[in-house]
């Protein structure tokens, strides 16, 4: 059953506009007086929000600006860090070679007067006397010296052969030596290798049992997702044959019948539950007509009378507007009036002024004559 409204005309249209522009301008009125600040100071909420919105982007620019800039400046701080390395790598390459061309082409024993300036010259030099047949040796020259050393290179031949015997069995010990490390090395390289051996052994034995117990659970997994996919198509079953039952029922419902008497409270005769309405029957809907006639014609008497006031109050603003505009300009000419005869008096007070002015002049004017000059000059004094 559908509710029957009347059709709205055109003047309905226009008075529904006519108050609804009413009320908007009676809310924007209510703000602006309830408003205390802006009505006190005149503040243009509209702009303060821009100008919010304006300041907020620009501090957001400015963040993003200084990051790029700190960024900027770690990057060329890493940069410059490098190239310092960089730098420091190559100079203590350079002091490292300079060094070693030191040592090795610049020595002291390498001067052309090193011979000079020797400490150990007289330690190195040759001794006065070898032996008795030196040929440096002369005539006159003394041929034994106590405490001299003539055995002096036999002594040192038999040092050097003692130290070579020396040498040989260092060597021959330091190679026993090096045989028996060379025999542990190898047996411990030997363990290493059943050790890694067995360790292999038990990595591959731990891998089989390990790929086995995947194995199981893979199965065990397998199973049950089926089991799962099996218990999912059953609860779908029976999901779908629950909803087809609740779509019987509430296809076969009184909701969706919209029986009438099913909304009547059991409690009150007058009432009717909210939920269950389904809309008014024909005397219904006849009483509720009657009822938009009478308020219609209600409404349309009222707007009469409005209209009649109205008129009334622009006939007497009319009026009123009339005998302000002619009250102003009585008073306009009146003060037209009063000007123009006040420029008279001051016209008329002007001449007079003028004429006392020039009658003062000849008056206090003297004219001088030539008994005034004769009366000097006629004696001594």
């Amino acid at each position: 059953m559908t509710l029957k409204l009347g059709i709205c005309t055109k003047s309905d249209l226009d008075e529904a506009l006519k108050l609804q522009k009413r009320e908007q301008y009676e809310d924007d009125r209510k703000k602006r007086i309830f408003n205390a600040k802006q009505r006190l100071y005149g503040l243009d909420l509209d702009i303060l929000e821009r100008q919010i919105a304006e300041k907020n982007k620009e501090r957001s620019v400015q963040m993003e600006c200084d990051k790029r800039y700190e960024e900027q400046e770690q990057m060329q701080k890493r940069l410059l860090m490098a190239k310092e390395k960089e730098l420091e790598k190559q100079q203590r390459s350079i002091e490292s070679d300079i060094n070693y061309y030191r040592c090795k082409f610049q020595r002291k024993d390498q001067r052309r007067e090193y011979d000079l300036n020797d400490p150990n010259y007289l330690k190195n030099g040759k001794p006065m006397r070898v032996a008795d047949d030196d040929i440096t040796l002369g005539v006159s020259s003394a041929q034994i010296f106590s405490g001299e050393d003539l055995y002096n290179s036999e002594r040192k031949l038999r040092q050097r052969e003692q130290q070579k015997a020396w040498l040989d069995q260092q060597v021959q010990e330091r190679r026993q030596a090096e045989e028996a490390r060379r025999r542990a090395d190898g047996m411990f390289m030997q363990n290493i290798m059943c050790r890694d051996k067995h360790l292999e052994d038990m990595a591959k034995s731990d891998n089989l049992m390990r790929n086995q117990i995947i194995q199981k659970n893979r199965e065990f997994n397998a199973s049950l997702a089926k089991q799962k996919q099996m218990d999912r198509a059953r609860a779908k079953q029976e999901k779908y044959e629950d909803d087809m039952a609740e779509i019987y029922n509430m296809l076969s419902s009184d909701m969706l019948s919209e029986n009438l008497d099913v909304a009547q409270s059991r409690t009150n005769p007058n009432k009717k539950i909210a939920f269950m309405y389904r809309g008014m029957n024909d005397e219904e809907l006849k009483a509720f007509r009657q009822g938009q006639e009478q308020q219609l014609i209600i409404t349309k008497k009222r707007r009469t009378e409005a209209q009649l006031m109205d008129k009334q109050w622009e006939q007497y603003a009319i009026n009123m507007d009339r005998e302000l505009v002619l009250k102003q300009i009585e008073m306009e000419r009146q003060r037209k009036e009063q000007l123009d005869d006040l420029m008279r008096v001051n016209a008329q007070l002007a001449r007079e002024q003028d004429q006392q002015r020039k009658e003062t002049v000849v008056r206090l004017t003297n004219h001088v004559s030539d008994d005034f000059y004769d009366q000097f000059n006629k004696n001594s004094r």
